[in-house]
């Protein structure tokens, strides 16, 4: 699965959305291009549009899951 998102700007205040979910990469990025074009600037302020490729439901990245894992138990 692929999740086209809109990342709005901060220090403008534009918002961030979900713009949508797609079983291919070529479509999401269709969508992507699409929104570029036509929603560049939205709420008085710059959007980019991103598509990330969605991990297995339940999987948590590398970098997170220490937080998720119980600690190894302590000898002695």
């Amino acid at each position: 699965m692929y999740l086209v998102v809109n990342i709005g700007c901060i220090e403008c205040g534009v918002s961030s959305n979900v713009v949508g979910l797609f079983s291919t990469e070529k479509e999401a990025e269709r969508v992507r291009d699409i929104c570029v074009e036509k929603y560049y600037w939205r709420e008085g302020g710059e959007n980019r549009y991103r598509v990330f490729e969605l991990p297995p439901v339940g999987a948590i990245h590398e970098e997170y899951i220490a937080a998720f894992t119980p600690p190894p138990a302590q000898a002695g």
